[in-house]
């Protein structure tokens, strides 16, 4: 083992030395042939010379010219507690904190060095901080013991200035400095809960003042966004769950959106199982490509450290590898490729998760790595070296040098901000702009294309506090026997232009997503995933599944010299989709003599409505989970399976293939022909995807109550959910 630790510690100093300005390794390289020859010769204990070997490696390691810092930012804290506490949304919820947490600086990089708590005066609990771009002055969340959430802190590196920035019932988490001196956050002053979790509060980006006013909702979905990072370009990237008619599991990917909260884009991700959340992203310097943690659906506690290449694409595998082989992906298993950074890797001793990497270079990085049950923190390197710095009371995490560093571009302000409180005005409305909506999708036919349709998932900001246990249900309130899906609105049409073009008008802050139409209103192909813009956002795109390989197409953006369209809304106005409104009216209509009552149909398809599975009347389960719809079964996948998360082929789902819809259009089957309103109800039904409920529906649901619910930070409700403006 000492003839192996040689090895690598020359090795260390070879890649070094290779460096710009590298250090003198002749006193240690001289050392290691003594210890060599002590080893062979047999003149000392094996034990003595391996760790003499060990020290010589470590002053190796840190004459590294890459470690120009004798301190570094880091918390030590406790694991969460409470039911499912590893869970990826429920661990940053204030109400599973523990205290006995410390935000931390040490002054010399070894177990010894000099230790300076910055914060708590009380007991509480912290995540991850952020250091100013002077290195002056560290931003905190925190929770005290005696309250119930996270807020904002900032304090000098020193210990002095304390100032609360953030107030009140929400957590507020995982700050950083924007270059302009705003701050970026994730918070639940959504007020939403997860979909599939409604027991759990969600957390999404916002931007304040840098004393903590003017707090802006900047992103525009439902479930959790976490860690936001400045990239060395200028752009935010963080990491967001979604899952837009797709599976629930898999989807937490890498995203970018600029600091004022426009542009936001997929950066890695938003169709790969591996790995299982990709969290914690910092920028390598100098680099295009971004170190991260692979954590698990389930728990956020297990990790495997990797890079991202996007200039090599933006799925797996492309553009992956992975630092720490000798730890797999969590929970969602080995890959089929699994590429690793280094052939060199090694490890000595046995490590069972890593977590909130640092980079320093394309090589060198601090970590976290947990054995025997604790997160230490090391300075380490993707062939596998590392060295102790410190090991606190409980875990390790979020380190992060004391040192000046550069700051990003501040890029240009392009939101009119619609002021907040009494101030606040109505959002201007965003703009979209797309030159070809046939771009990215060979199978279907121009001119097929007649209309544009936008959906909006409306937030889940009501919630029963417990699930409608089943297998695809998960919800409380629950809204669909398919999936745990949102509540939708169809704000409306625009008309697609006989060359594909289309530019029209949406209202800011809202998570929408498209779907192509043909000239009955049918969906021919649908967006699986949701978007969004700020109050005065424009933005184009490109088909309906722009890659970062594909460059835009080559045509003048004559429309955009004209006014924007302004949506259609549907004949029904913006009310939700709800199968009660949209679906048995019409089939109570036009189906009953032969499908109710005596019909002669009756036994072949009872169309009554009536009791039928939990809380879903008949026949709206019949024909959902029959096929007769039309739906996406979007759960009807195994949770590795990437299928379930591609971009389905156009023409194959929802009311083109619906045989619901297939009969409506039969005015022979129907012995007349149906009214247009009712068809276009029908096939907006199948459309969105069989919901059942909609908003009124879960405004009659009473507000839940049970014992403890007075502990809660946020009051759970259902019939007074309120509705949070955004941004």
């Amino acid at each position: 083992r000492a003839l192996q630790e040689m090895g690598w510690a020359r090795d260390l100093a070879s890649r070094i030395g290779k460096m710009s300005q590298p250090p003198d390794f002749s006193d240690e390289l001289d050392q290691l042939e003594r210890l060599q020859s002590q080893l062979t010769s047999g003149q000392n204990d094996s034990k003595d010379i391996y760790l003499a070997v060990r020290g010589v490696k470590r002053k190796i390691a840190f004459k590294n010219p890459l470690i120009d810092f004798d301190e570094i930012l880091f918390i030590d804290n406790p694991y969460p507690e409470g039911a499912e506490w590893p869970h990826e949304a429920r661990h940053r919820n204030g109400m599973m904190a523990v205290p006995g947490g410390r935000l931390l600086v040490l002054k010399g990089l070894h177990p010894s060095g000099e230790l300076r708590k910055l914060m708590p005066e009380k007991p509480g609990s912290f995540w991850r901080p952020d250091l100013s771009f002077d290195a002056t002055r560290v931003l905190a969340s925190f929770k005290p013991h005696d309250e119930k959430s996270f807020h904002l802190y900032e304090i000098n590196i020193d210990g002095t200035g304390l100032k609360q920035l953030t107030f009140g019932d929400y957590d507020d988490l995982d700050p950083i400095y924007l270059p302009d001196g705003h701050i970026m956050f994730s918070t639940s002053r959504c007020n939403t809960y997860i979909r599939c979790m409604p027991y759990t509060y969600a957390y999404v980006l916002a931007r304040c003042d840098p004393d903590g006013d003017n707090i802006y909702l900047v992103s525009h979905g439902n479930e959790p966004d976490w860690l936001p990072t400045l990239l060395n370009d200028g752009r935010v990237i963080y990491t967001r769950w979604e899952y837009t008619d797709k599976a629930l599991w898999r989807i937490q990917s890498l995203w970018t959106v600029n600091q004022d909260g426009t542009n936001t884009s997929v950066f890695w991700g938003n169709q790969s199982v591996w790995p299982d959340m990709l969290v914690e992203p910092r920028p390598i310097p100098n680099s295009n490509r971004v170190m991260f943690t692979g954590a698990a659906h389930h728990n956020w506690f297990d990790g495997s450290i990797g890079i991202l290449d996007p200039n090599k694409g933006f799925n797996f595998p492309e553009g992956l590898t992975k630092i720490t082989a000798d730890v797999p992906w969590p929970e969602c298993g080995e890959p089929p490729l699994d590429p690793i950074e280094s052939p060199s890797y090694h490890t000595a001793g046995a490590y069972d998760a890593y977590k909130s990497p640092f980079p320093l270079g394309e090589e060198d990085f601090l970590v976290s790595a947990r054995r025997d049950g604790k997160y230490r923190l090391y300075l380490m390197d993707v062939h596998g070296n590392r060295e102790l710095i410190y090991q606190g009371a409980h875990h390790i995490w979020h380190a992060m040098p004391v040192r000046p560093r550069q700051k990003p571009l501040t890029q240009s302000d392009q939101v009119a901000w619609p002021g907040t409180g009494s101030d606040r005005r109505t959002p201007e409305p965003g703009i979209f702009f797309s030159p070809n909506v046939y771009e990215g999708v060979p199978d279907l036919p121009q001119g097929m294309v007649k209309h544009l349709r936008v959906i909006q998932m409306d937030s889940k900001t009501a919630t029963t506090w417990t699930r409608d246990i089943s297998p695809n249900w998960y919800s409380g309130p629950v809204v669909s026997i398919l999936q745990a899906d949102g509540v939708k609105r169809i704000l409306g049409t625009v008309q697609v232009q006989p060359d594909g073009s289309v530019y029209f008008e949406v209202p800011a802050g809202k998570a929408l997503h498209f779907q192509l139409l043909d000239e009955h209103y049918r969906a021919l192909q649908t967006m699986r995933s949701f978007s969004g813009l700020m109050p005065g956002e424009r933005r184009s795109c490109v088909g309906c599944h722009e890659s970062h390989s594909r460059a835009p197409i080559n045509r003048p953006y004559t429309m955009t010299q004209q006014t924007p369209a302004e949506l259609t809304p549907p004949p029904w106005g913006t009310e939700t989709i709800s199968y009660t409104k949209f679906v048995q009216p019409v089939l109570d209509r036009y189906c009953a003599e032969c499908h109710q009552g005596e019909g002669e149909a009756k036994e072949k398809i009872d169309l009554t409505f009536r009791p039928g599975t939990g809380v879903f009347n008949e026949p709206y389960a019949s024909l959902v989970m029959g096929g007769i719809a039309g739906a996406m079964l979007v759960e009807d996948f195994d949770q590795r399976d990437p299928e379930s998360y591609k971009t389905f082929r156009p023409l194959q789902h929802l009311s083109y293939t619906s045989q619901l819809i297939d009969v409506a259009m039969d005015e022979e089957h129907l012995g007349r022909k149906m009214d247009p309103v009712d068809l276009r109800r029908l096939i907006a039904w199948v459309d969105s995807n069989c919901v059942y409920r909609g908003e009124e529906d879960l405004r009659s649901i009473p507000d839940p109550d049970f014992a403890g619910i007075e502990e809660l930070p946020i009051r759970p409700l259902c019939m007074n959910a309120p509705i949070i403006e955004r941004p």
